[in-house]
């Protein structure tokens, strides 16, 4: 049997069945090990790179591969955590929305992530420095930190009106995060000039932050605070990150996308 699978691949499958382990864990009703196990799909996705790196570089499999675990553990996956984070009953501090309406919720990060692969495969979307539309990491964790943070775990959650008004700018948050995913606006990933100290002191900041709130959420007993630490990291990054990249950069970048719609034009007709 032919095997094209190298060490680096064999942690990426860690991101695979961490995004399987979560949707098992949501089917069988716990919110909280559901995003749990998000949180260990991201680790392994965050540590394949730095194995490649370190035995040699990857392949053309073990790019491909990386984009399915990807999608198992940053589309299928929030799809389990919203249908039961909308479809649990009130008294239990779910949303209590029909089948049908939860399911409609919850397949978006799904039909976003395959709508992104496809795209992604068809032609490809790179520039260099940048990630191109919000990752997907950062959405599917973006997610599921709300969802385990205090935002949805407090008194308002149980009261009708609370519930209904905190429910339905839940579902804002997702239909708006969602339209990130699919935009070719430029989110900072790896920059070699202008900008690199921003994003050292970004990754300092999140690191820090975020290990002092895993620390004091040990130390009191309650978790939530981590996941809280996390979403207001993400959300800086969302929908603030933006305004860091320098003119030149962002107009390196418009000038990349109104290429690339032109050749997406002109190769899809």
């Amino acid at each position: 049997m032919l095997n094209p699978m190298k060490l680096k691949d064999y942690v990426t499958l860690g991101n695979i069945l961490g995004g399987l382990a979560a949707m098992v864990a949501a089917v069988e009703g716990s919110l909280d090990w559901a995003c749990g196990f998000m949180l260990v799909a991201w680790i392994f996705d965050s540590f394949d790179g730095v194995v490649a790196r370190m035995t040699g570089g990857g392949n053309k499999f073990g790019e491909v591969f990386d984009n399915v675990a990807d999608l198992v553990a940053y589309s299928l996956a929030p799809t389990f955590i919203i249908y039961l984070a909308y479809h649990t009953p009130r008294e239990l501090g779910g949303a209590g929305w029909p089948v049908w309406a939860a399911a409609a919720l919850a397949f978006i990060p799904t039909v976003v992530g395959c709508i992104r692969f496809t795209r992604n495969n068809v032609k490809d979307v790179i520039m260099p420095e940048f990630h191109m539309g919000l990752p997907r990491t950062v959405y599917a964790l973006y997610i599921a930190t709300l969802f385990t943070s205090h935002v949805f775990h407090n008194p308002w959650v149980l009261d009708p009106a609370g519930n209904t008004l905190l429910y339905a700018l839940g579902a804002v948050f997702i239909l708006a995060t969602s339209c990130l995913v699919l935009t070719l606006r430029p989110y900072f990933a790896k920059p070699k000039r202008g900008g690199l100290g921003w994003v050292i002191f970004c990754t300092v900041f999140f690191l820090t932050t975020s290990g002092a709130g895993f620390v004091v959420g040990l130390v009191v007993g309650d978790l939530r605070i981590f996941a809280d630490a996390l979403f207001v990291n993400f959300s800086l990054y969302t929908w603030f990150q933006h305004m860091s990249i320098p003119d030149y950069k962002l107009r390196e970048a418009r000038r990349y996308v109104e290429q690339l719609i032109r050749e997406w034009k002109e190769e899809m007709e």
